[in-house]
């Protein structure tokens, strides 16, 4: 008797000690997150030496441009948060990047901003958190699997806007304007450009810069204490936009732009020039109105990698009044 009595006294405190940790999640649930990293663009611009576009291997590294996101992360569940957040970054593609012939020989570059406002779910699928404070309960000893490492996918929905931009360099342009009448050399919009006759052909709406995008991705995190925590995380973005790089149609006349815009002959010569800046060594004429400049079939996308601090925000304990992690 005495010994089942001891028994139920122990499986007794373990259930409380269980259901303490259990509950401990709810009082840890706000987090603030500041990541730092990189941004890289997948569209018809620069990429593999391939014609191809492969995804993931069509990721142009060069282009690669730095980017910041800010995040607020709610748990509902122990297992399940929601995250909200807010990312600014830069996007660039340059034909000049690629060896394959007809990328490379039709020469278009660009850089854009990215600002990005999303929210998303995350799952996570491992969390030695719980499993490292149980292990060590048990047999009082750290271990690796005390380090704290989870690791997370996510998925959500948000919004983002862009504006494709190029560099004009007077020495390469060889349309028929006077020289007097040439634009300074440095970076214009290219959207009010209409590089792809966005506007004079029915067909061809001027896009939007405004769109939507669904991020998907994984991440991992290390727990370094009860407040703070690093992580690193991958994340893709799905869009519905060919022309986050201003190309995906295409060639054009570029005497239409005479049509467009009579009497502004600074706009013209920026319209030719970056509708068609293509190097001219290729015999088969690839690049007259009517060619392909662009893939019209397949969207842009995007993708950031983060190096991420997590900071756990102070809540009051149920009983102790006193901030709790």
């Amino acid at each position: 008797m005495r010994i089942l009595s001891i028994i139920l006294i122990l499986l007794f405190l373990l259930l409380i000690t269980d259901s303490s940790y259990g509950q401990q999640w709810r009082r840890e649930r706000h987090h603030v997150l500041l990541s730092l990293g990189g941004s890289s663009f997948m569209g018809d611009l620069g990429g593999a030496d391939v014609t191809e576009r492969y995804m993931i291997q069509d990721i142009d590294f060069q282009a690669t441009r730095p980017s910041v996101m800010l995040s607020y992360r709610y748990f509902l569940l122990e297992n399940f948060a929601a995250r909200g957040n807010l990312i600014y970054g830069q996007l660039s593609g340059d034909d000049n990047y690629t060896n394959e012939p007809y990328r490379n020989n039709r020469n278009i570059h660009f850089r854009s901003p990215i600002a990005e406002l999303s929210v998303q779910g995350e799952y996570y699928f491992f969390s030695a958190e719980r499993i490292g404070a149980r292990y060590r309960r048990a047999t009082r000893r750290r271990g690796w699997i005390g380090y704290n490492i989870s690791a997370y996918a996510f998925a959500g929905i948000g919004g983002f806007y862009f504006n494709p931009q190029a560099k004009f360099e007077k020495e390469n342009y060889n349309g028929s304007i006077p020289n007097g009448n040439l634009p300074d050399d440095g970076w214009y919009d290219l959207r009010p450009l209409r590089t792809e006759g966005q506007g004079y052909y029915p067909t061809r709406d001027i896009y939007s810069q405004i769109q939507i995008c669904v991020p998907m991705g994984i991440g991992a995190l290390l727990q370094i204490n009860t407040e703070f925590a690093v992580g690193i995380e991958y994340g893709f973005r799905k869009t519905w936009t060919n022309h986050i790089d201003d190309v995906g149609s295409t060639y054009v006349d570029p005497a239409i732009y005479q049509k467009m815009w009579p009497n502004d002959p600074q706009r013209i010569a920026l319209a030719e020039y970056f509708s068609n800046p293509s190097k001219n060594n290729k015999p088969e004429n690839v690049t007259a109105p009517g060619q392909q400049r662009g893939g019209p079939f397949s969207n842009d996308s995007y993708m950031f990698t983060f190096i991420t601090v997590y900071y756990k925000l102070p809540t009051i304990g149920p009983s102790s009044g006193i901030p709790r992690f």
